[in-house]
């Protein structure tokens, strides 16, 4: 499971999604996509299963938040958003 927790400033995606093999896992895409996305806003730091996000937009923060929260409600078993 992909497990992201946000604050004002940061978001944090640990874990895989699972839900089918890698490479083809459309929800990972989907998280991936996203983050990367905010990435063009702020700075990345990654490792194997972990991304962190700092920036200071605070609009594409949210955007992405709620993005994430709409595959976690789709995809409950594979993405769960804290906060």
């Amino acid at each position: 499971m992909i497990t992201i927790t946000h604050n004002s400033t940061t978001i944090t995606a640990q874990g895989h999604a699972n839900y089918s093999k890698a490479g083809t896992d459309i929800v990972c895409a989907g998280v991936s996509v996203l983050l990367q996305t905010l990435e063009l806003r702020g700075k990345a730091t990654k490792s194997k299963g972990n991304m962190i996000v700092h920036t200071e937009d605070k609009e594409a923060l949210g955007l992405v938040v709620e993005g994430i929260r709409l595959i976690s409600v789709n995809y409950p078993s594979n993405v769960e958003v804290i906060g």
